[in-house]
């Protein structure tokens, strides 16, 4: 199998809890940050490196005041900012530990000039990035969001109220599954993204044996745990995994 990667995914605690990332760096889009103030407090502060992308810097902002946190202030601020509430970046100009920085270019997506700025500007090198955004709304942009995953050169998550998604590289995948997880009979997909993939796996409730999965045949869409701790994927080619979760 070419270019194969072997990946141990291990991002949750025994109690279905979020588990460490190593060094990894964290953006946040314009989209309604609906994660748990605990989950967002726990990312935010843990990560290496923080980003707001335009509109989603009110958003940061907001939720922050909302539920009277304490957290660090974004390294940076990035994008073509027509989004942003004037007050917002007239405060953010003013903190020294703000880092404004725009981004015009329109060939591009905010996430994917976000996402850059987050590479390039870090002082450490990351081992992944987190993006906090609701795979809600306009569909053009959700599928523009796996795109930038996809095109990405780290390894990317994407957060949402309700779900994890992650790309899988081709080779073989150990994920962990917590027993929260297990017990609850949370969902979980193995979706194809740029061409057909021939995917096995285990410990799924409905598993894949050398399935071709592919828009206009077979996805893996709703699929669910067998109770085992870990599911195995082989795919050969890139695949997107979700996994639903209780905050």
């Amino acid at each position: 199998m070419a270019n194969t990667v072997d990946r141990d995914w291990n991002i949750f605690c025994e109690n279905g809890s979020l588990s460490n990332f190593g060094a990894y760096g964290i953006l946040i889009l314009n989209r309604p940050i609906c994660i748990s103030p605990e989950n967002m407090c726990q990312l935010w502060s843990n990560a290496c490196w923080r980003i707001t992308v335009d509109g989603g810097t009110n958003r940061w902002f907001d939720f922050v005041k909302e539920h009277s946190l304490s957290l660090p202030l974004p390294n940076y601020i990035t994008g073509d900012f027509d989004s942003i509430r004037p007050e917002i970046m007239d405060y953010c100009k003013k903190q020294d530990g703000i880092n404004v920085m725009k981004t015009p270019d329109q060939d591009y997506t905010d996430f994917d000039k976000g996402l850059n700025v987050l590479i390039t500007t870090s002082p450490k090198k990351l081992d992944n990035f987190v993006v906090v955004c609701e795979n809600s709304g306009r569909l053009d942009q959700i599928f523009s969001n796996l795109n930038t995953l996809y095109r990405a050169t780290l390894d990317g998550f994407l957060f949402s109220k309700d779900s994890i998604s992650w790309m899988l590289h081709p080779g073989e995948h150990k994920i962990h599954i917590p027993p929260p997880l297990c017990n609850q009979n949370e969902l979980c997909g193995i979706l194809p993204l740029s061409k057909p993939a021939k995917v096995s796996s285990k410990g799924l409730k409905w598993n894949l044996d050398n399935h071709t999965i592919e828009f206009g045949g077979i996805i893996s869409s709703s699929n669910t745990y067998d109770g085992s701790p870990e599911v195995h994927i082989t795919t050969d080619t890139t695949i997107i995994w979700t996994m639903s979760y209780k905050q």
